[in-house]
C-alpha cells in the first residue's frame, strides 16, 4: 500500500497485460499522442468493483461513433478487460481510465490510414487524499474554491461536447488559471455567456430549496450529473435544467460540482466570495447522502451479478 502523502501507483493494460505504467511501451506515431485522437472515460473503482461502467461505455460507444472511430475489441471483450484490469493491480480502489485511441498512422490528418484503434486501460490507485473530506456528508462543512474562467468553452458549433476526447487544452489551460487564483476548480462559460461546466465536473446551484444545474446541450452530460439528478427527482427534491449566469452562481444559497471521482463536492467560494455561507448546505449534504447510498446500493448490484456469472 501507497504512504500516506506519496504519489499514487499507476498501472496500464496494454494488450492484455498489466504493467507498472511506466513499464508501458506506447507508439509515439498513435495518432493519440500525435493528435489528441482519443476517446477516454472514467470509471471510479471501489473495492474492485466498479461503479456504473454500462453507464460508461455506452458513453464511450457513443462519442466514438461521433468521432468515426470503431471500438478495439467487442463490448464484452472491453468489460473483460477492464476486469483483468482491476485483478491485475495491486490495490483495491482505484479510478479507471479506459482510452481508446485511433491507433499508428502517418503524421498527417487523414485517418482513413490509422488502421487498427488501441485499446489502453490505465489503473491511478485511489488514496485517500485523492478525494476531498468535503465531498462526504460525514466529512467537515466547507468546500473547495472555483473561479469563472477567462476562457469560454469551446462552442458545440466547433467541437460537441458531448464527445468525451483527448483534445483537452482549453480545460487544461482553465484549470491553470483556478490554480494561480488558489482555487481548486475553474467553471467555464460557453459562448453566449451562461455557465457550461467545470474543467472536469459539472456544476450545481440552489437557491430557494430549488436545485438547478445548467441544460445538458452544450456540456459533457456527466454521469455523476445523472445520478443526481435522479436522485433529486425521486426524493421530491425541485430541479431544473436551463442557462444560468455567473451572477446566479454567485448569489446562490449553496452550490456544488460532481464528477466521477469526487462524487458531490461543495463549493464555498466563486472568485474569493462566499457562495450563501460559505460552506456546504443542508440540500447538498443530502445529495451526498442519497449519492452515497445510490454507490452502495449499485456496487452490492454488481457484487451480485459478478458472483451469479461466476
Amino acid at each position: 500500500m501507497a504512504e500516506s502523502g506519496s504519489a499514487p501507483r499507476v498501472f496500464m493494460n496494454v494488450d492484455g497485460s498489466v504493467l507498472p505504467a511506466i513499464e508501458a511501451k506506447i507508439s509515439p506515431l498513435d495518432h493519440g499522442c500525435l493528435y489528441g485522437a482519443k476517446i477516454y472515460e472514467t470509471v471510479r473503482i471501489l473495492a474492485r468493483a466498479p461503479f456504473l461502467l454500462g453507464r460508461h461505455l455506452d458513453r464511450l460507444e457513443r462519442s466514438l461513433a461521433r468521432v468515426f472511430l470503431p471500438l478495439p475489441l467487442s463490448r464484452g471483450d472491453i468489460e473483460a478487460e477492464v476486469r483483468r484490469t482491476i485483478d491485475g493491480v495491486p490495490f483495491d480502489d482505484a479510478v479507471l481510465r479506459i482510452t481508446v485511441t485511433r491507433g499508428v498512422g502517418p503524421i498527417g490528418l487523414d485517418m482513413s490510414l490509422c488502421r487498427e484503434p488501441r485499446l489502453l486501460i490505465y489503473a491511478t490507485e485511489l488514496l485517500p487524499s485523492s478525494v476531498p473530506a468535503h465531498a462526504s456528508p460525514r466529512g467537515p462543512d466547507g468546500g473547495i474554491a472555483v473561479v469563472i474562467a477567462s476562457l469560454r468553452r469551446i462552442s458545440p458549433n466547433a467541437l460537441d461536447p458531448a464527445i468525451k476526447s483527448g483534445n483537452f487544452l482549453n480545460n487544461v489551460l482553465a484549470f491553470r488559471e483556478a490554480r494561480l487564483a488558489g482555487a481548486q476548480e475553474a467553471i467555464l462559460l460557453g459562448q453566449e455567456g451562461f455557465i457550461a461546466e467545470g474543467t472536469t465536473s459539472n456544476v450545481f446551484l440552489v437557491r430557494g430549496g430549488r436545485l438547478g444545474t445548467p441544460r445538458p446541450e452544450g456540456i459533457l452530460d456527466g454521469v455523476t450529473r445523472a445520478v443526481v439528478i435522479e436522485e433529486a427527482r425521486a426524493a421530491s427534491i425541485p430541479i431544473e435544467e436551463r442557462d444560468f449566469l455567473p451572477h446566479e452562481l454567485a448569489g446562490a444559497d449553496e452550490a456544488f460540482i460532481t464528477s466521477s471521482v469526487r462524487g458531490v463536492l461543495p463549493i464555498a467560494t466563486v472568485d474569493g466570495r462566499p457562495i450563501g455561507l460559505g460552506r456546504r448546505g443542508p440540500l447538498t449534504r443530502r445529495l451526498q447522502e442519497l449519492y452515497e447510498a445510490r454507490v452502495e446500493k449499485e456496487l452490492a448490484l454488481a457484487a451480485s451479478q459478478a458472483k451469479r456469472s461466476g
